[in-house]
């Protein structure tokens, strides 16, 4: 009875390993799905790809604005066909052969998120060295259910009235019961695989201002830090007892996005500033996970679900972020506004003193332009760079005698539609060259394939103008 029981045991447990065998793996059960993916960074508003998996191992992709986007280009292969698409034996990796550069993504991890009322299913996935959002829509809310902070996202407001809306945390707030927790307090930590630095300062009256700074997504494994700045959140409000724990109570989030492809990190060119507000009259518009502060062997830590845990050095509880004791004094909230408007201005009379300002003014122009410069489209997520000098092209008219040389120049990669344009051949491949000379953009072309001789051209219908810093509520 005993032998006949440890046999059947054994079939049992043969029976398990061929069932755990046979599980689909994640980038089968991917491509199997009859749905169009969307493969995106933050809410999906510039650089997306659509893409749906079609019969013969084919894939139907498209360079769209936004999230289900009906209007796009279509990426082929080389005979112009939909591309074929083949499976990594890791289970994790897609590749899919479209002409001149495959696209090649590897799934992280799951993914879900309401974006914009439009429910997103799907993973992380890493692509070009980047991380991205790779999912599908499941459900969209009814306009009526579409949270404020949603629907009134593009709400425009006059600079000059946004400092109104802003709420005094000092109303309702209760001394701290505990003043030790008192101070200024450095913040490392990771927010959607952005690494993130800020100060958190809690005041002895009970209110409490957080200011982080967030650079753009890569890997949890890197070990340097990305050098592009995104965004700066300036969150301000309560400090509360609740359930016997000290939380944070957010009254204000003030955002401050910056334009970032071809980034100059000396000298940023905001893009926006929006403020939400957690009142009885608007309703809860700022959309975040709990904050909790705790000590634990001496030292303070923060807990939130938002937050990835960056580990220091004498760290005793890694399942939170350490906070530091800190001399750093934050700008208020009401003065982020004055001192981010007053930069813009100034930066908006002299644009451009530099190599990097050019690009960055010129990438920023871009993005309001469907990532083109004229009629052309450009990549800053490939190759771009400002270390070259004006006297390194020298133009040559039509007539043969030498042009101008441009005050300030930088090169970039075209996009995939148009890298049989105006491209000059340099060592490093095909690379769009632009220079500016007396404030007009002009683009470096290359007569004759074969030969070394370029000549500068003006690029019509793109004036050297700051984009307009929007304001905006909710």
């Amino acid at each position: 009875m005993g032998k006949k029981f440890y046999i059947v045991l054994s079939v049992l447990f043969l029976f398990a390993i061929l069932l755990v065998g046979c599980k689909p793996k994640d980038n089968a059960n991917l491509v199997s799905s009859n749905k169009t993916w969307f493969l995106y960074q933050d809410q999906g508003e510039n650089d997306t790809v659509s893409i749906k998996f079609l019969k013969n191992q084919r894939a139907e992709i498209k360079d769209i604005s936004t999230i289900d986007g009906k209007v796009g280009i279509n990426r082929f292969n080389s005979q112009f066909d939909n591309p074929q698409y083949f499976l990594g034996r890791d289970g994790k990796t897609v590749t899919f052969k479209t002409a001149k550069n495959n696209l090649v993504i590897k799934i992280i991890k799951s993914y879900h998120e309401n974006v914009y009322g439009k429910h997103m299913k799907g993973y992380y996935v890493e692509s070009g060295g980047q991380t991205y959002k790779f999912a599908y829509i499941i459900k969209r809310d009814k306009q009526s259910n579409i949270s404020k902070s949603q629907t009134k996202k593009s709400q425009s407001i006059a600079s000059s009235q946004i400092m109104d809306h802003v709420l005094d945390v000092t109303a309702g707030s209760k001394e701290l019961t505990d003043s030790s927790l008192a101070g200024n307090y450095d913040v490392s930590t990771i927010i959607n695989y952005r690494r993130t630095d800020g100060n958190l300062t809690i005041n002895q009256d009970g209110t409490y201002q957080i200011t982080l700074t967030e650079h753009s997504a890569q890997k949890l494994s890197d070990e340097t830090d990305s050098k592009v700045v995104m965004m700066t959140s300036i969150e301000s409000g309560n400090v509360q007892n609740l359930y016997g724990k000290i939380y944070l109570t957010p009254k204000n989030l003030l955002t401050i996005d910056y334009y970032y492809h071809g980034q100059n990190q000396d000298r940023l060119l905001p893009s926006s500033v929006n403020l939400k507000v957690n009142s009885k009259a608007t309703g809860n518009q700022i959309d975040r996970a709990n904050i909790r502060i705790e000590k634990d062997n001496d030292q303070m830590y923060l807990y939130s679900s938002d937050y990835t845990v960056r580990v220091k050095d004498g760290q005793s509880n890694t399942k939170a972020t350490l906070l530091t004791k800190s001399d750093t004094a934050q700008t208020g909230l009401k003065d982020a506004i004055t001192q981010t408007k007053d930069y813009y201005y100034k930066y908006k009379a002299d644009p451009l003193s530099s190599n990097a300002d050019l690009m960055q003014l010129v990438g920023a122009i871009s993005d309001n332009h469907k990532k083109k410069v004229g009629n052309v489209g450009v990549n800053f997520g490939e190759l771009y760079g400002t270390n070259i000098q004006p006297s390194d092209y020298q133009g040559i008219s039509v007539s043969g005698t030498k042009q101008p040389l441009m005050q300030y120049v930088f090169l970039v990669s075209p996009s995939v539609n148009s890298e049989k344009g105006p491209a000059v051949t340099t060592t490093k491949g095909k690379l769009l060259i632009y220079g500016s000379l007396d404030n007009k953009l002009f683009l470096l072309r290359q007569p004759d394939k074969d030969s070394t001789t370029v000549t500068w051209t003006m690029v019509k219908d793109f004036p050297l103008t700051v984009p307009k810093l929007k304001f905006t509520l909710n």
